[in-house]
């Protein structure tokens, strides 16, 4: 694509303005006139690019804009600055992607390994339906768990690096299958060329000392759900038999962050309508001594608890208050790691990953406690979405090319978008299950991400600053 189809996204976060280019990636803080200037420019845009051509002088459509908010010299000068930074970081060339190029690749580079279907909560938001994804109670066995860590060694092909997360339901009640098969991951992948690594997510109620002492051994890192303050945890995470699973699961997360000095973890979180003032929750979090903090919107089926888009005002409210308290942190020295405001921006984006997302389904796969593969954990259960096995490999191979081909440059609502190559055409399964169709995704979903992403944006911006 030549150009920047989107134009200049220009918003405003905390008192700072700023415009993001989504095609070069580039951001830019404003002064006042500047972004006057750029949200003419995002209005006219074949005005100001073309029908200008050579001509430096402020267009007078330009200053009918601007009008006598700002003197005649600082105009001048922020139209000046704009032609300079035309065609590179301000309307540039959008070079992310060959229309020609294919994703798609046969070598998995990462497992999600659904070692129980079986939980000991009842979370009330759980896509899973008590951890059992639609059917009976089952634990992966320690046979079946090697079995999958041989299949990732050979369907890894050329990749040297796999990922692999221990999910569930509760991956902990099948510990025996994460030790199995860590512990051939380590002997067969010294011998084979493969480097494991490795993330388990867990409830933390059964996290003791003796899993903890392993885990730990084994550099695997750890997801830990934790919803927030007593009553927002308790509410929608109850133990099976009733009863809140708050105490347990805080001391026991809180045992975990110290045991291992604060790394290697993140607590992750769920905002329902129940807590539209998650920001709150968040800095309960950090004042129980957590600093890597993520927290997910439960945007399910039409349930009490599902947010709508009625909820956004509030949504976009705590988001702010939470960039304030983000501030905060970081103004004394002790910051908080919030995921969603860690864009990577500084670092560079894998091309790959702006485009295709997530790589469900051709390299990233889940696997089911009898060894079954399902192109994402989102979607074991659902017949339309078995691949094959962990023994006899993938015999679907049409849908894996399907998934490779739903990358943000095939999808017609994303193709304008300016946040395209920030989300990555957003989640599939999220997509099925609203629109029926890969390359629709979910429009509330966009508006909750688009919104975020102006907060992790204006948090790209502080760090730099």
């Amino acid at each position: 694509m030549n150009g920047n189809k989107t134009g200049i996204h220009v918003f405003s976060v905390n008192g700072w303005d700023l415009a993001y280019d989504g095609a070069t990636g580039s951001l830019h803080k404003c002064d006042p006139v500047g972004k006057a200037v750029l949200e003419w420019v995002g209005g006219n845009p074949s005005l100001a690019l073309t029908s200008a051509g050579g001509r430096r002088e402020v267009p007078p459509e330009l200053l009918t804009h601007c009008g006598d908010r700002f003197h005649r010299p600082d105009i001048d000068r922020a139209w000046e600055d704009f032609l300079e930074m035309r065609g590179s970081t301000l309307y540039g060339r959008d070079d992310t992607v060959e229309t020609s190029w294919d994703p798609y690749t046969p070598w998995v580079k990462a497992l999600c390994l659904n070692v129980a279907h079986d939980c000991n909560l009842a979370c009330r938001y759980c896509f899973a339906g008590l951890g059992r994804f639609g059917g009976n109670p089952q634990l992966m066995t320690p046979e079946t768990a090697v079995s999958a860590i041989e299949f990732a060694i050979r369907a890894s092909g050329p990749r040297r690096f796999i990922d692999v997360d221990f999910f569930g339901g509760e991956p902990l009640l099948a510990f025996d299958s994460v030790v199995a098969a860590i512990d051939y991951a380590k002997n067969q992948g010294a011998a084979r060329g493969k480097v494991f690594r490795f993330t388990l997510t867990t409830n933390c109620v059964l996290l003791d000392q003796e899993k903890l002492d392993f885990l730990n051994r084994e550099g695997v890192s750890l997801i830990l759900s934790l919803d927030g303050r007593p009553e927002v945890h308790d509410a929608m995470r109850p133990c099976r038999g009733g009863g809140g699973s708050h105490a347990v699961a805080l001391a026991n997360a809180k045992r975990a962050v110290e045991s291992r000095g604060g790394r290697d973890y993140y607590v992750r979180g769920t905002y329902t309508v129940m807590n539209l003032d998650f920001d709150r929750d968040a800095r309960y979090l950090y004042e129980q001594g957590f600093r890597r903090i993520s927290l997910e919107p439960a945007v399910g089926e039409d349930y009490e608890w599902s947010i709508r888009e009625v909820h956004l005002p509030q949504i976009e409210q705590s988001y702010g208050r939470l960039t304030q308290f983000w501030d905060e942190c970081r103004d004394r020295g002790d910051p908080l790691e919030f995921y969603h405001f860690d864009l990577g921006l500084r670092r560079g984006v894998c091309k790959e990953r702006r485009v295709t997302g997530c790589g469900a389904g051709y390299e990233y796969l889940a696997v089911t406690p009898s060894g079954e593969l399902y192109t994402c954990h989102q979607l074991v259960g659902n017949p339309d979405h078995l691949l094959g096995d962990i023994r006899d490999g993938i015999r679907a191979h049409d849908l894996p090319k399907a998934l490779a081909a739903a990358r943000v440059t095939s999808k017609t609502a994303c193709s304008d978008c300016w946040a395209r190559y920030l989300c990555g055409g957003g989640c599939h399964a999220r997509a099925l299950a609203v629109t029926g169709d890969l390359l629709r995704p979910d429009p509330l979903t966009c508006l909750i991400t688009k919104k975020r992403l102006e907060f992790a944006l204006y948090a790209e911006a502080k760090r730099v600053s």
